[in-house]
């Protein structure tokens, strides 16, 4: 499965994934799936198995560049986060073609 489908089946059964990106590794949840200036995005409720400033412990919100993913498992025993995300990270997707209902 591509990172784009493995992205879908987690917004829809709603579950944490865990994957790489930019040579480091995260989990999260994954809200939402689109395109934004670049391509292929996805918003994401990312938190790091490594403390690193910049990336506060409850997570934060980001879109993600998928063609910058890469390692993307799901992770079914992890809490998934319901939250909302700020006006701002959903500002980068222009075109939604899934989301968290």
């Amino acid at each position: 499965m591509s990172v784009r489908d493995i992205l879908r089946d987690a917004i829809q059964k709603k579950v944490v994934v865990g994957f790489t990106f930019d040579g480091k590794n995260y989990i999260g949840s994954p809200h939402a799936l689109g395109e934004g200036d670049g391509g292929g995005l996805v918003l994401i409720s990312r938190g790091e198995d490594a403390h690193e400033k910049g990336v506060p412990p409850t997570g934060q919100w980001s879109c993600l560049r998928l063609a910058d993913i890469t390692d993307v498992k799901l992770l079914p025993e992890e809490p998934f986060h319901v939250g909302h995300p700020d006006a701002h990270a959903l500002k980068a997707l222009h075109k939604i073609d899934i989301r968290v209902a």
